[in-house]
C-alpha cells in the first residue's frame, strides 16, 4: 500500500436552461482544481478512488448538482507518490474554482 497525491481538475458544464431558470450569474465558475491524498495499491486504484470520492462529495453537497444545473467532468492532472502519513490525515476538501 502506498500513498499518492492527486491533482484533480473538474470542468463544470452548465445547462443553458438552468442558467435562465435559476438565474445563475454570469460570473459562475467553469471549473476547479483540488488535491487529494489516498492510500492505494497502485496509481490506477488511487485515480479510481479519488475521482469517485470527489464526484460523490460535490454531487451530494452542492446545490448546483442537486438541482441538475450542470454536469461534472473530472480528470487527474497529476499523480505523485506522497509520504505515507499524508494518507492517514483527514482530507482537505477545499478547491480552487476559476471563471
Amino acid at each position: 500500500m502506498r500513498c499518492y497525491r492527486l491533482l484533480v481538475h473538474g470542468v463544470l458544464d452548465w445547462a443553458p436552461d438552468a442558467i435562465k431558470k435559476w438565474e445563475v450569474p454570469a460570473s459562475r465558475p467553469s471549473g476547479f482544481y483540488c488535491t487529494r491524498h489516498t492510500l492505494a495499491r497502485s496509481a490506477k486504484d488511487a485515480t479510481k478512488n479519488v475521482l469517485a470520492d470527489v464526484r460523490s462529495y460535490y454531487e451530494d453537497t452542492t446545490d448546483w448538482f442537486v438541482r441538475d444545473l450542470l454536469t461534472l467532468s473530472l480528470e487527474v492532472e497529476e499523480i505523485t507518490p506522497a509520504p505515507f502519513y499524508k494518507g492517514l490525515l483527514r482530507d482537505n476538501l477545499g478547491a480552487t474554482f476559476y471563471p
